[in-house]
């Protein structure tokens, strides 16, 4: 498997050469994506868990960016209740495509 690390540079996780380093990559940018979007709008962690079907706390835990409560499917539909779309993108040996991700809204 390909690691989710970029530009030569590895992260923390594998740093530490934790064997889900590339799941905890994925998991730590979409966590810190939607904790940096809810900052943005300026939505109260009550608008913000209307918003995304969450209860305090773990929107607190969102917010806190605590990993090990959310699953990388889990983030990937937090992303898709704010309004982005979220797809995969497969690639190699001469194939890609996408896989549009769709949430329960």
């Amino acid at each position: 498997m390909k690691s989710a690390n970029t530009g030569g540079v590895k992260s923390a996780f594998h740093e530490l050469e934790m064997p889900d380093a590339d799941e905890l990559v994925v998991k730590s940018r979409l966590i810190r994506f939607v904790a940096e979007e809810i900052r943005r709008r300026e939505l109260t962690q009550k608008d913000a868990g209307a918003l995304l079907g969450l209860d305090q706390p773990n929107v607190s835990a969102l917010m806190n960016e605590k990993l090990s409560r959310f699953s990388v499917q889990k983030l990937m539909a937090l992303v898709g209740r704010l309004g982005f779309k979220v797809s995969i993108h497969v690639e190699g040996s001469g194939v890609a495509f996408d896989v549009p991700y769709e949430h329960a809204a």
